[in-house]
């Protein structure tokens, strides 16, 4: 019986042609690295938003995932704001910081009889969190629907731009797409705040399990389909 986020064969192998396309579009940025030139902001890291549920979803995250993943969580938050200039968009600011910080809560879970998927497994968690601390249902969804669509291997324009601002930032962080968009002092002040020191080796342990526990969820199909060699080519890890 299928499981919520299980893909049918043909939606693997759907998945798995929609990476390795946008993979070989991006090759030639991913092979000649960050652009030359580019200063910095210029000025101070950007703020969270100040607000309690904030502050409560990243000592969350903080008991719930480890120190890589949790700098990979903050730095998400980070591109997908620099992103937001890049795209002129205008999200949520807390939608986005939640979906941020809370996007991975959901790696290495437990096999779950009901649902097949590492991203929709975080969002159930993340939605749960932020409606029991008395926020509204539209903002749960929206944290909802931004983490369960961030492992896609397109940008899911069409919910949203918290969801497509989370998607590409964590693309970004994990495989480099679009990190050329990016000025290297911006980058370099990004990773100064929040190292990412053993985070790709983590992440793909990580993912090498998913494709274990959950071998037919979004992420497994995108381990067999090349997210090794992706990471591998990470210019942020050059």
């Amino acid at each position: 019986m299928k499981r919520d986020g299980e893909l049918g064969r043909l939606r693997q192998i759907r998945t798995a042609g929609a990476a390795l396309g946008i993979q070989t579009l991006a090759l030639p940025h991913l092979v000649r690295g960050l652009r030359r030139g580019g200063e910095g902001s210029g000025g101070a890291a950007p703020m969270p938003p100040d607000s309690r549920l904030c502050r409560s979803a990243l000592e969350e995250a903080t008991e719930m995932l480890s120190p890589a993943l949790l700098a990979h969580s903050l730095r998400c938050w980070e591109f997908g704001t620099a992103l937001a200039r890049v795209d002129d968009l205008a999200p949520d600011p807390e939608a986005l910081y939640l979906a941020c910080v809370l996007h991975d809560i959901g790696v290495g879970a437990p096999d779950d009889a009901t649902t097949g998927c590492f991203a929709l497994l975080g969002a159930h968690r993340a939605r749960a969190f932020v409606v029991e601390r008395g926020a509204t249902v539209e903002l749960g969804e929206c944290v909802h629907t931004a983490i369960a669509r961030h492992m896609d291997p397109r940008t899911p324009r069409e919910h949203g731009a918290e969801a497509a601002l989370l998607h590409d930032a964590a693309h970004l962080d994990v495989v480099g797409l679009r990190a050329h968009q990016l000025a290297p002092g911006r980058i370099a002040e990004i990773h100064a705040r929040h190292g990412r020191e053993g985070f790709s080796s983590e992440f793909a342990a990580a993912m090498r399990a998913e494709a274990r526990v959950r071998p037919r969820s979004t992420a497994a199909t995108l381990w067999r389909s090349g997210m090794p060699i992706a990471i591998a080519l990470n210019p942020l890890d050059r």
